[in-house]
C-alpha cells in the first residue's frame, strides 16, 4: 500500500508515500467528477504533529560589505524543556475548543529532536504525500482524518521599527535570536540610545493534510520578528542583556503560542469542519 523512499539526513528517516488511488477508493479507469471531486471530508479526528523541539538558533549580524550576500554567523544552541511544542499545542487546543469543539484532537511530538533540515524534509515531503513512518503509524493507529504538521522553516531576518520600516539582513531559521551590535537605535519608551538590538524571531510552517487524499488543504508560513533595544546602560552596552534569561524564554514561547493561534483558522479554512 505504501512506497518507501529514503530521506538523506543524519538519521535517514524513512518517508512513506500515501497510496492515493487506494486511499481515494478509485479503481483503474475511473475518474471522480463534479461534486464528488469538489467535496472535502470533514475534519472528524485531527492529529497535531508539532516537530519543532526546543533548540534555539543564534544569528550574529555581520558587517555590511555586500547586501547581496548573507555573511551572518549562525550558531545552534541546544536547549531543553523550553516548551515550544507545548505552546503550539496549547494554541491549537484553545482554537479548536473555541471554534470547533466537535472535532476530536490527538497531540503528537517527535520521538527525538529533529534538525532544521530534517523538519524541512518532512514539510517538503508532505507536499508530495510523503510522511515519516512513525507519523503514518500514528494516523492508522488513531484513525485520523487529517493531520496538522508544525515544523521549523526559514525566512528573511526582518524586525519592524516605527513607520513601517524594518531592520535586519540575511536569513534566520527556526526560532531564536538575532544579535546586531552596530545598528544605531533609540528606545522610544526610555529615550536611551542603543548601539544594536536583540531580535526575537519565529520561522515556522503549518500544513493541514487530508489523510484520505494526501492533499495539503491548508498551509501557512509564519515569519515574524520582534526587536528589543537596551532599557538601561548595561543593556545598551551589551545587547544580549536587553532581555534577562527568563524573559528570553518567555518571549519566544509566547511568540509561538500567539502566532500559531493567529494563523490556525486560516489554515483550517481549506477543509470542511463538522
Amino acid at each position: 500500500m505504501f512506497a518507501a523512499t529514503d530521506l538523506n539526513t543524519r538519521n535517514r528517516r524513512r518517508l512513506l508515500r500515501l497510496a492515493l488511488p487506494t486511499a481515494l477508493g478509485l479503481g483503474a479507469g475511473l475518474l471522480a467528477t463534479g461534486p464528488a471531486l469538489a467535496a472535502r471530508p470533514a475534519i472528524g479526528k485531527l492529529g497535531v504533529f508539532s516537530l519543532m523541539g526546543d533548540g534555539l538558533q543564534l544569528v550574529f549580524a555581520a558587517p555590511v560589505t555586500d547586501t547581496r550576500l548573507d555573511r551572518n554567523l549562525r550558531e545552534s544552541l541546544p536547549t531543553k524543556n523550553i516548551g515550544f511544542d507545548q505552546a503550539a499545542l496549547r494554541a491549537v487546543t484553545k482554537t479548536m475548543e473555541n471554534h470547533y469543539p466537535q472535532t476530536q484532537l490527538q497531540m503528537f511530538r517527535a520521538t527525538q529532536p529533529m534538525t532544521l533540515s530534517e523538519q524541512r524534509a518532512v514539510s517538503e515531503g508532505a507536499a508530495r504525500a510523503e510522511l515519516p513512518a512513525w507519523v503514518i503509524e500514528a494516523i492508522n493507529r488513531n484513525g485520523l482524518t487529517h493531520i496538522l504538521l508544525i515544523t521549523r522553516n526559514r525566512g528573511d531576518a526582518r524586525f519592524p521599527v516605527n513607520d513601517g520600516f524594518s531592520v535586519g539582513r540575511g536569513v534566520a531559521e527556526g526560532i531564536g535570536y538575532y544579535l546586531d551590535n552596530t545598528t544605531e537605535l533609540k528606545n522610544v519608551d526610555t529615550g536611551l540610545p542603543s548601539s544594536g538590538f536583540l531580535g526575537a524571531f519565529m520561522m515556522v510552517r503549518m500544513q493541514l493534510m487530508e489523510v484520505k487524499s494526501g492533499d495539503i488543504v491548508g498551509s501557512e508560513t509564519i515569519r515574524v520578528g520582534r526587536m528589543f533595544a537596551g532599557r538601561k546602560d548595561i543593556e545598551a552596552e551589551n545587547i544580549w542583556n536587553a532581555l534577562d534569561p527568563q524573559e528570553k524564554v518567555e518571549v519566544l514561547r509566547n511568540m509561538v503560542e500567539q502566532n500559531v493561534e493567529r494563523v490556525l483558522l486560516g489554515v483550517l479554512g481549506g477543509a470542511s469542519l463538522r
